[in-house]
């Protein structure tokens, strides 16, 4: 082709000023490309030619054509881009440069490599290989990836450019290597395939994924395409018969239509086979309906709707197989009604109908944009198509910008997220109000909670799916948990709970990136103060059972003698005691492991402080025999019936009259003594409970987070598990303060306990002993 070609077709959409523009961009990219060709022996500059042909057809605007024409030129040349801001301004200049980030994705070589290796009329030589770890090349490919991504936030152009760029790369795919080919057809297959569809260029996408399935699997391809052929073939007189009962129909009705029929892309027939790692899943091509479907083009929204009604006069629809996205357009801006009929013989037909810009608009989607804009500004108009295509491609790169703020700046997570949350197949769900948010397959209500606000998402007790409406004509919901997988079309109402907050687990069902970073990023900040009540309690409740007192000093000296001695090992690289708690109740350290360290020093303590042979349980807690305590065994509570038991070396202990050690004890009239609460005044209560639950990773953490939540200690906790029947009970015991509304206080946790997910019951436990 010649630069006559391309200033023939942007004739049919563009001024003679802007064609003049295009002539000057291509005589200095012909100029900067002067005799290096290609491995396919044409001259370089017909690779920007074809890619700004491509870009025509699609009728971006004129900077865009001039970018195409310039796009390799700062990268393989001496043009700088201060050289093309000045000649062609900042907006081409802009372009050229997010399209040079792109450009190392592919290990395109630099000036400086060309100029040495490749004397005049060769192509570039292959870039130069470093060694390099294969660590360090994912770090620099999946980097390269982040800045294309980022780079096309700034400016749309730049991927629509290198999609059609991808696309002449890929028609002469067979003139590289096996290694280059390989290469780019897995990078067209994860990226620039999928790009494609989520920015709604469905012409693009189909084409692109039919090179890619040629070259990965070709005898596959030859089969499909000699298959495809055959099979169309056969079709032929109902294909014929059902377009000219259509264009009669829409003739009759005074529709000025045009009726097409038009076959789907062979890689989108071979996934309809359920072709997987080259094994048939035995689908038949006869059984596809939709091989060939039909497509009704007009030019106002009214006449889709009286298409559609005059094709439901003559055939009867399918159930479940009318779909409005006239008036629920996709997020890609794509928009059409949806039909299948029942035809001749009770043969199955898809029938699409759209207006003209709404058929531009599903080939080139986001590409469509800078047309449709140019021509309403110019009939100084503003049709719903344009504005559709605007606010989508905002709310896109917005999103990419979101990502950009908010994900960590490691290149593998950002393009993880961005594959998984934007490259993957979406599903459209509604909010109560009828707002729509996009998710990529397989959501849960955790991430729509998140896509709508950061403090929703960290609150999301579950969701409310509005189903359908009952013979009352009234809406219908049911509940459904945090870890339920949101279906396409659904009314999603978001439950709040201001107890809730996340935990670990919920890292395990949250699809998006954007949710489960924010699920990290409270985690790293609530966290610690769990971790830390978790692993002080533990490691508490360790010394007391070996004789000892005094939790932080103990572990104070134990760090000291650490950081002096090699003898406590792992022990060393905690700065201080609130570290090394929050290490226990991670479980990143064993309580075991630190008391291996601890009891050598509560023997060096005791014996410096009672003498050698001193009981170390001696304490104030026995001196008196006028004190009253209550009793650990059955922990009583206020609002209990409770007894006095004395202990004439230890004083009065306080039981529940339930008790069983009370009831051993009644025989003796003055062992058991009579009391009311009036009596007792302590500074804490012990209140024990038994939570059933069934068994899974971080159960233990949350019922801890919710006790930390509520400010209250637990002196004890143990879980066993029945691995069997995944079936764990945890038993606790909480320390609550002597104020008002003890038993309030219990209560209130004990609910909060039983909302904890995985929970069975959550009880006090009555008789300890």
């Amino acid at each position: 082709m010649t630069i006559e070609d391309l200033l023939e077709e942007a004739h049919q959409y563009l001024a003679d000023a802007d064609l003049e523009r295009i002539r000057h961009a291509y005589e200095l990219a012909k100029h900067a490309h002067k005799g290096v060709v290609r491995k396919s022996g044409e001259p370089y500059i017909q690779h920007p030619l074809e890619v700004a042909l491509l870009l025509a057809g699609m009728r971006i605007d004129a900077e865009g054509i001039m970018t195409a024409l310039l796009h390799d030129v700062v990268e393989d040349t001496n043009y700088s881009l201060d050289d093309l801001t000045e000649q062609f301004g900042q907006q081409v200049a802009n372009i050229v440069d997010g399209v040079t980030k792109f450009d190392a994705l592919a290990g395109k070589p630099n000036k400086a490599a060309q100029s040495l290796d490749n004397a005049p009329g060769q192509e570039p030589a292959e870039p130069v290989q470093q060694t390099l770890s294969v660590v360090d090349k994912r770090r620099e490919k999946t980097e390269t990836v982040r800045k294309m991504l980022l780079a096309m936030a700034e400016d749309p152009r730049v991927v629509v450019l290198k999609l059609a760029d991808r696309i002449h790369n890929m028609r002469t795919l067979a003139a590289m290597s096996t290694v280059q080919q390989q290469n780019k057809t897995r990078e067209t297959s994860e990226i620039y395939a999928p790009l494609a569809r989520r920015l709604g260029m469905m012409q693009v996408q189909a084409e692109l994924e039919d090179l890619v399935l040629s070259y990965q699997d070709p005898e596959r391809y030859a089969w499909l395409k000699r298959e495809v052929e055959e099979e169309v073939q056969r079709r032929m007189p109902f294909i014929d018969e059902v377009g000219r009962v259509l264009r009669e129909e829409m003739q009759r009705a005074g529709i000025q239509a045009e009726v097409q029929a038009w076959q789907k892309h062979l890689a989108s027939i071979n996934r309809k086979l359920g072709y997987v790692s080259g094994q048939p899943s035995g689908a038949d091509l006869s059984q596809l309906h939709d091989l060939v479907s039909f497509r009704i083009l007009v030019y106002t929204d009214n006449e889709c709707y009286l298409a559609l009604g005059h094709i439901h006069a003559l055939w009867r629809p399918k159930d479940g197989r009318i779909k409005d996205f006239i008036a629920t357009p996709k997020l890609n801006g794509y928009q059409s009604l949806h039909t299948t009929v029942f035809c001749f013989d009770n043969r199955l037909a898809e029938i699409q109908i759209r207006t003209h810009d709404m058929q531009r608009t599903a080939e080139y989607g986001i590409a469509n944009y800078w047309y449709l804009k140019d021509r309403m500004v110019k009939e100084d108009s503003s049709p719903h198509s344009w504005k559709l295509s605007y606010k989508e491609m905002v709310a896109w790169i917005e999103q990419l910008r979101q990502w950009q703020s908010e994900l960590p700046q490691s290149a593998d997570e950002f393009v993880e997220a961005v594959k998984g949350d934007i490259f993957q197949e979406q599903i459209f769900v509604f909010t109560p109000k009828g707002e729509v948010k996009d998710l990529p397959r397989g959501s849960t209500p955790l991430d729509m909670a998140y896509r709508i606000h950061t403090d929703i998402g960290d609150h999301c007790a579950g969701a409310r799916i509005i189903t359908n409406t009952d013979d009352s004509g009234r809406l219908v919901t049911r509940l459904v948990p945090l870890d339920y997988e949101l279906k396409g079309g659904e009314i999603v109402d978001i439950m709040v709970n201001r107890t809730v907050h996340p935990t670990r687990d919920w890292l395990s069902f949250a699809r998006t990136a954007a949710a489960r970073n924010k699920i990290r990023r409270y985690l790293k900040t609530y966290e610690r103060e769990i971790n830390l009540q978790l692993g002080k309690e533990r490691l508490d409740l360790a010394l007391k059972t070996a004789g000892a007192v005094g939790l932080n000093a103990l572990v104070e000296e134990l760090l000291n003698q650490a950081r002096n001695e090699d003898k406590t090992g792992d022990l060393r690289k905690y700065a201080n005691r609130d570290d090394l708690y929050i290490a226990i109740g991670r479980e990143d350290l064993q309580v075991e492991d630190v008391m291996l360290h601890l009891l050598p020093l509560v023997r060096q303590v005791n014996e410096l402080t009672h003498g050698e042979g001193a009981n170390p349980h001696t304490s104030k807690e026995s001196e008196g025999s006028a004190v009253v305590k209550l009793a650990q065994c059955c922990c009583p509570l206020p609002g209990d019936e409770i007894v006095g038991m004395l202990n004439p070396s230890k004083g009065m202990y306080v039981h529940r009259s339930d008790c069983t050690r009370v009831r051993r004890h009644r025989e003796s009239a003055k062992a058991v003594i009579e009391l009311n609460w009036l009596q007792i005044e302590p500074e804490t209560y012990l209140s024990p409970i038994t939570i059933v639950a069934h068994d899974r990773s971080g159960l233990l953490r949350d019922v801890a987070a919710v006790v930390a939540d509520a400010g209250v200690n637990m002196t004890t906790v143990t879980s066993t598990t029945n691995p069997s029947v995944h079936k764990a009970v945890i038993t606790a015991t909480l320390e609550v303060m002597a104020t008002e509304g003890v038993l309030d206080q219990i209560e209130r946790i004990l609910r909060r306990l039983r909302q904890v997910k995985n929970v069975v019951s959550v009880e006090r436990a009555f008789n300890a002993h």
